[in-house]
């Protein structure tokens, strides 16, 4: 599997920002991890999965739940991302392979 990537997308869906997750697959493991009942559980890391403003405020209820020590730079900047989706009603863009 590849490394997932992330777009920030506004209302219109025009880029915002993009980045990728880092050489531990810090973002990947953080989804596929998660139980059942997480919003995250739902990213593929061989397709797209697509995030509004609604399933972003879960997320980032998710990411308080996140141990510090887990906190990677990747994660703080996905909960950056997140949160300005919140935000301004835009979109978390997953792609995976």
């Amino acid at each position: 599997m590849g490394r997932l990537g992330v777009r920030v997308l506004d209302l219109a869906q025009d880029i915002q920002s993009r980045f990728e997750d880092d050489e531990e697959e810090s973002m990947l493991h953080f989804c596929i991890e998660a139980p059942e009942t997480a919003v995250r559980w739902g990213v593929s890391g061989y397709g797209e999965t697509l995030f509004n403003s609604k399933q972003a405020e879960q997320l980032l209820r998710e990411f308080d739940e996140l141990p510090e020590e887990r906190r990677t730079p990747v994660l703080r900047h996905l909960r950056e991302s997140t949160l300005w989706v919140y935000r301004n009603s835009g979109y978390l863009q997953f792609l995976g392979d």
